[in-house]
């Protein structure tokens, strides 16, 4: 009962010095500091030092300290004189009789029972024991050098009796965590300097490689294995020998303390009678706790179809130009969408009860609204007026549009509209319609004009008869063109491209059964994507990307200001220094040539200034006109008309699935596709 009592006791925490030392206090740490660190300051007592005998061991002692520890005490054997011989003649030598006498010469008197039982538990084990085996040690000082020897750590970092066995555990757990533990294992430092210093070095290692801080180890003192897995989230036992019948779970709630595992104890499958579990078999005793992120903030919708500008897609991954597209009606009042915000998240902990952190969500804007308004608890959004509502570019928005059920035909008249336009039929030739938002062809679009303040959308294609057009501010969709003009702002999409007059601020692209691009010109800022090019009878088609520019020589030229504007302003310079050379550093500067100098020098810095940002954007304008090119899946025909950045080149026979691009003013082309 006695050694489980003080087992209880072994982990009650103190420190050296807690209320802080004066400088008499902080001296003799010191000093008793450099003594643990091996540095022997002189005594100077002012008398003459006389050779003793002690000088015969010390030749003695380096005479053997060249060979092996097991040959040492063989050859300071023979190193003995006769008188020393008859000295040591009765002694006995052997392992058995050493290691019975270590114990013998341990004085009662002198040792409490619980220091013998550490120096015999040491002895028994092959430990080192003079590094404790000091009657100024207490019990629990022992233990914590006997515990670090046992596990291989080097314990002369803190085997000194001026640490407290709550500054040795620090140290000691430090050495078996891997840690550099001579940032802290000063006399200097209390136990709570310690425990921070140990912990804030212990994150760090942790956060680099949890899983390798992990450990298994044998308790040689209950034969208990103890083992860490998942990065310090999980510890088991296993006993490698019976338990005392007697251990309770505050002793093995101790055990597992002593190497720093303080978190998460869970001892339920353990039952009540720890004595009896039975050997080789693992059980968990504490878990730590994962930590939870946090959520960004998001925004649920109440309204379906919000941003299908797009037609549907089909099972193959081509586009189904004639799906009816879907509106969400909106009402005044109407709850539109809500917004969640972010959430915090929760540290977690490790079994060592280290912090484990983790990262709070992030709010995101606020919506930008038309025709829908945010309520005062900030996070509510309902509609102001009758309409269809739509999130285009994060914006949300309530339009009002115009529904015509079946067919427009010319008697129907012209439709200009402040909203979106929405035909359930086709529209027929020679009309007009005109609409600030979208304009939705459910069916086909024949020799009509469309003008739409957003997207233009055919499910069914067009076709123009040369009269035919189509201008949108952003995209145009649709499933063919034939013989229409096109003007948009944003991309043109479709399965393919007949004898027309197309102009894309973007991007032109086609995709489908057909998807190809024949007869007429197509013209797309941002670049070309198409499966075929012209025809096998040699229709003339041209194709061209990107813009003509004279980035390059207008980069050219600006490169050659900056060296000019460089060369003066060195000269300003230099004409300043020899004013400050011929009168002084202080009446120089306020020469009034000095201060000429001066002026101009500022108005050049903020010429230079300028020149620097305009180089930035033509560098960046060069960049773009790289990343411009014509792509074609399947194969482009002789008497095409290809030109990117304005180079051009006149195909002169097929090309299998070429990429156009220019480089230096030449158009070329790879088959990377």
């Amino acid at each position: 009962m006695a050694d489980q009592k003080e087992d209880e006791d072994l982990l009650d925490l103190g420190g050296l010095f807690d209320e802080g030392g004066e400088e008499d206090l902080l001296s003799l740490l010191d000093s008793v500091q450099k003594q643990q660190d091996g540095i022997n300051e002189p005594e100077d007592t002012g008398k003459e030092v006389i050779p003793s005998a002690l000088d015969n061991v010390a030749e003695t002692m380096a005479a053997v300290g060249n060979v092996s520890s097991e040959g040492a005490f063989q050859k300071l054997m023979g190193s003995l004189n006769e008188e020393e011989e008859k000295l040591l003649e009765d002694t006995d030598f052997s392992e058995e009789a050493v290691e019975k006498r270590k114990m013998e010469e341990y004085d009662k008197a002198v040792y409490g029972f619980a220091q013998l039982d550490e120096i015999e538990k040491g002895i028994k084990r092959g430990l080192d024991v003079s590094l404790y085996d000091s009657e100024e040690m207490s019990f629990r000082q022992m233990r914590e050098v006997r515990i670090g020897l046992e596990h291989g750590v080097d314990a002369t970092y803190y085997a000194n009796k001026f640490y407290k066995d709550s500054q040795m555990r620090e140290i000691r757990l430090g050495l078996m965590e891997g840690l550099d533990v001579s940032s802290y294992a000063r006399l200097i430092y209390s136990l709570p300097d310690m425990e921070r210093m140990r912990r804030e070095q212990f994150k760090e290692h942790y956060q680099a490689d949890p899983e390798g801080m992990d450990f298994s180890l044998v308790d040689l003192d209950t034969g208990l294995m103890i083992r860490t897995t998942d990065g310090l989230m999980r510890a088991t036992i296993q006993l490698t020998e019976p338990l005392p019948g007697n251990f309770s779970k505050k002793n093995l709630e101790t055990r597992l303390k002593i190497y720093g595992i303080e978190y998460g104890y869970n001892f339920d499958a353990l039952g009540p009678d720890l004595g009896s579990l039975p050997l080789g078999e693992e059980f968990l005793v504490a878990e730590g706790v994962a930590p939870e992120e946090g959520k960004d903030g998001w925004y649920e919708y109440f309204v379906e179809n919000l941003d299908d500008a797009r037609p549907a897609i089909k099972e193959d991954g081509s586009i189904d130009y004639r799906a009816k597209k879907e509106y969400s009606a909106t009402h005044p009042g109407e709850k539109v969408a809500l917004y969640h915000p972010a959430t915090l998240g929760k540290l977690g902990h490790n079994i060592k009860g280290i912090e484990i952190p983790s990262h709070s969500g992030r709010n995101i804007p606020r919506l930008d609204c038309s025709g829908v308004r945010l309520l005062p608890d900030g996070v509510t959004y309902v509609s102001m007026k009758e309409g269809y509502i739509t999130l285009k570019n994060g914006k949300l928005v309530v339009v009002e549009y115009l529904e015509f059920q079946g067919d427009v035909a010319y008697g129907n008249g012209n439709i200009s509209f402040d909203g979106t336009v929405h035909v359930t039929g086709s529209v027929r030739e020679n009309v007009i319609i005109e609409a600030t938002g979208d304009i939705q062809i459910d069916g086909f679009v024949e020799n009509a004009v469309l003008k739409a303040g957003r997207d233009i959308i055919i499910r069914r294609g067009v076709n123009g008869n040369g009269k035919g057009r189509l201008e949108a501010r952003r995209n145009v969709v649709a499933a063919f063109y034939e013989n229409v003009t096109v003007i948009a702002g944003g991309n043109v999409e479709g399965g393919y491209i007949l004898d027309c007059m197309i102009f894309s601020n973007e991007m032109v692209h086609t995709e489908g059964k057909k998807n190809l691009i024949c007869g007429g010109k197509v013209r797309a800022i941002g670049g070309i994507i198409t499966g075929t090019i012209g025809s096998p009878t040699q229709v003339r088609t041209e194709v061209e990307a990107g813009k003509v520019t004279d980035t390059t020589e207008k980069l050219r030229d600006l490169l050659q200001r900056k060296r000019a504007l460089d060369m003066e302003m060195d000269k300003v310079r230099a004409g300043m220094n020899t004013v400050l050379q011929k009168m002084g550093a202080l009446k120089g500067r306020t020469n009034s040539v000095f201060l000429k100098f001066q002026e101009v020098l500022e108005r050049q810095k903020e010429e230079m200034r300028q020149l620097r940002k305009e180089q930035e954007m033509l560098e960046s304008g060069v960049a773009d006109s790289k990343r411009v090119y014509i792509k074609v899946t399947n194969g482009a025909h002789e008497n095409t008309k290809v030109t990117v950045n304005g180079a051009t080149l006149i195909l002169r026979e097929d090309i299998t699935r070429p990429r156009f691009y220019n480089e230096g003013k030449k158009l070329l082309y790879d088959h990377s596709v």
